[in-house]
């Protein structure tokens, strides 16, 4: 058990001495989810160790402080100054990508649809707008690529686990059941293009982010096909490399700093421990990269920060003290994180936004994903730890899903 975990599950909190202490952080104010007491880590989790502890505390002792906070909610100001009147957001490629990622951002702070704030109603329209993307075959590629269907999933899995609100359920499952069916049965992984449409065998890029929408809509009660995750987990193995297999690569074994940081996350998700030879390996490579000036590249520091994290000991204390400095001076007066580096026109500053705000917000663990990664069994079988996951299994909850609708053609 790492330092990190031990602070979590140790914490003793005394409320009346932080309200003493002037140099806590102040979450006074009109928008609820500044005033939340409760941290809720999962909605998967009944016995939460942190369930009444007070979040300014939390986000103090794991390695936040006033500045994060107000980095945050400056962010968010952005965001719903930049909402579209129909409640969706555009910059670069993907409506349903941008939309997906800025409402992440609002469930991360705590924010709910219901809070008659204006983060609220801007989290309110976004989820509706998001809503109607999804036709009857789950394909809301608006963008033509998954990325947009994995983070518009991803997106809808998290306010569905958060709120249970049941408009969410029909979306959520065509989505995923899209995702499911985009997969290719060779190697496991996911591409620009669903397959079989165009012949690849997938990237870690895509891969990643199709596996936290899977992961996450599943800890929301959908049920997942075993071969989905185990096909999935066949790709990982396809792109790792390292005497532990714990270094990763784009689409292939060729490993390099920012595909380990998305192979470790995926690992993670799957329960992989943090003490397993595979994540020991990972942390170490990343160590050996942790985040500077000159690497201008926010797609690596939001998955590191979620991958150190939950590894937490030297690699989060290194990783967290590292990164802090670089989002608090790269973040404009105005509260959005402007693009920078090789992936600048791409991404452009609404993207670098939500990722460097998500990164900021690791400290509340709010989104499911990041702690509820353990409600369905995806172990192997007993007798294989080829994953790192101890035994004895119990049994799997999971089912085969029925066979997918027929797509009908896009709209041109």
């Amino acid at each position: 058990m790492n330092a990190f975990t031990n602070i979590l599950l140790g914490l003793t909190l005394a409320t009346g001495a932080a309200a003493a202490d002037n140099k806590r952080i102040n979450l006074r104010g009109e928008d609820p989810a500044a005033n939340r007491a409760k941290v809720r880590s999962t909605y998967g989790i009944k016995k939460n160790p942190l369930r009444s502890a007070n979040r300014a505390d939390v986000i103090e002792e794991l390695g936040g402080s006033a500045e994060t906070e107000k980095a945050v909610r400056d962010a968010l100001d952005w965001l719903t100054r930049h909402q579209k009147d129909d409640g969706h957001w555009e910059e670069t490629q993907s409506k349903v990508a941008h939309t997906g990622l800025a409402i992440l951002v609002y469930l991360s702070y705590g924010i709910e649809p219901k809070d008659k704030t204006p983060h609220g109603k801007a989290l309110a329209r976004g989820l509706e707008w998001l809503i109607e993307q999804v036709p009857a075959n789950g394909n809301m590629r608006d963008g033509g690529r998954m990325y947009g269907q994995a983070i518009g999933t991803l997106a809808l899995g998290e306010a569905f686990g958060i709120t249970g609100d049941e408009k969410l359920r029909l979306p959520l499952r065509r989505a995923t059941l899209f995702l499911i069916e985009a997969q290719n049965p060779r190697t496991g992984g996911w591409r620009y293009q669903p397959h079989p449409s165009l012949t690849h065998a997938g990237d870690l890029s895509v891969t990643g982010w199709v596996i936290m929408g899977l992961r996450s809509a599943e800890m929301g009660g959908m049920l997942m096909p075993n071969k989905t995750m185990d096909w999935s987990r066949r790709f990982l193995e396809m792109v790792a490399a390292g005497p532990a297999k714990g270094k990763y690569g784009y689409k292939d074994a060729r490993p390099n700093y920012c595909m380990t940081s998305v192979g470790m996350y995926c690992q993670q998700l799957f329960g992989v421990k943090p003490d397993h030879a595979r994540q020991l390996e990972s942390a170490r490579f990343l160590k050996l990269h942790l985040p500077g000036q000159e690497q201008k590249n926010f797609y690596y520091w939001y998955y590191g920060s979620l991958c150190a994290f939950l590894h937490g000991g030297e690699l989060w204390e290194k990783w967290n003290e590292k990164m802090v400095p670089i989002f608090l001076e790269k973040q404009d007066e105005d509260g959005s994180w402007p693009a920078e580096g090789e992936r600048a026109k791409r991404e452009g500053t609404h993207v670098t936004t939500c990722w460097a705000a998500l990164s900021l917000t690791v400290y509340y663990r709010y989104l499911p994903m990041l702690h509820g990664y353990q409600r369905r069994d995806l172990r192997p079988e007993p007798g294989s730890n080829a994953f790192g996951i101890l035994s004895p299994r119990t049994p799997s909850t999971r089912i085969d899903l029925p066979k997918a609708p027929q797509k009908v053609p896009e709209k041109k």
